[in-house]
């Protein structure tokens, strides 16, 4: 049950490039913004929400949602995250008649 008075948990966007326990670098300018506007103080071993835009079979909107962690590359001096490689879903997967899905505002009103 979802907590009304609880803050919603934001998505990062992250397109998942590196594959099976690649390192996917905070690279995108999406992801730098999603993580500066939601005044995300990274720091290793941090846990977070990623979203990447994905599409179902007849074209509509469903973005792919998943967790990963988050490690700094000392030598690149860069941000990444691992993903959970079991956590990958679809929001349509995830979507209750709230309106959110696992306390995340959905990006569309729900369907009456």
């Amino acid at each position: 049950m979802r907590d009304d008075n609880a803050k919603p948990r934001c998505r990062i966007f992250l397109y998942p490039y590196a594959g099976p326990g690649g390192r996917n670098y905070f690279k995108d300018i999406g992801t730098l913004q999603d993580i500066q506007l939601n005044d995300i103080a990274l720091k290793e071993g941090l846990k977070l929400s990623f979203y990447c835009e994905d599409e179902d079979d007849s074209g509509h909107s469903d973005d792919l949602i998943f967790e990963g962690t988050v490690h700094f590359d000392s030598e690149k001096n860069k941000w990444y995250a691992l993903i959970d490689e079991d956590s990958y879903r679809h929001a349509s997967d995830l979507h209750d008649s709230t309106g959110y899905f696992n306390n995340y505002p959905r990006k569309v009103p729900p369907k009456r």
